[in-house]
């Protein structure tokens, strides 16, 4: 799986991901091909990562230090979903439970990326994966987001020769 920071031949080179380090273990590059997929399809994209610049990113689950101070990334999504911030405060102490039980601590467990149309006619959640599983946080998580009737998609990369 290649990179969109240096070859400009590269389709995605115009479209490459804004942060200097990624955070996933196969960097953003997987992240990039599936949004830039959705937006092809006419869907507005945001990625798990708040510091993303314009508004690009989200918080659902993850950064619970920025959920406690108000992050716009995660006042932002309570509008998205068509719900209240206190829906999202009660799934999170439910989600952070469930986190700590089964690891340890309450970060992590977003799906990559939240698409939606403008129109709200449509909204949904991509979990995107190049040569990896779905982590236990994933597999505690997604249930829970699931149970609000949100649906969490899983989206595999493969190379083809």
């Amino acid at each position: 799986m290649g990179s969109t920071t240096g070859d400009k031949a590269c389709i995605y080179h115009s479209v490459r991901w804004p942060l200097k380090h990624g955070r996933g273990k196969w960097g953003e590059f997987p992240l990039v091909v599936v949004r830039e997929h959705y937006r092809r399809l006419g869907y507005t994209v945001l990625a798990s990562e708040p510091r993303l610049p314009d508004g690009q990113g989200f918080i659902l689950l993850s950064y619970p230090g920025y959920r406690k101070r108000r992050h716009p990334a995660y006042t932002q999504m309570a509008n998205l979903l068509g719900t209240e911030l206190a829906v999202l405060d009660a799934l999170n102490r439910l989600a952070d439970k469930a986190k700590i039980a089964a690891t340890g601590n309450n970060g992590g467990g977003d799906p990559d990326l939240f698409v939606y149309k403008l129109d709200g006619s449509e909204r949904f959640f991509v979990e995107v994966k190049f040569k990896d599983k779905l982590n236990t946080k994933q597999l505690v998580t997604f249930p829970i987001i699931r149970k609000q009737k949100w649906e969490v998609k899983v989206v595999r990369i493969v190379e083809v020769a």
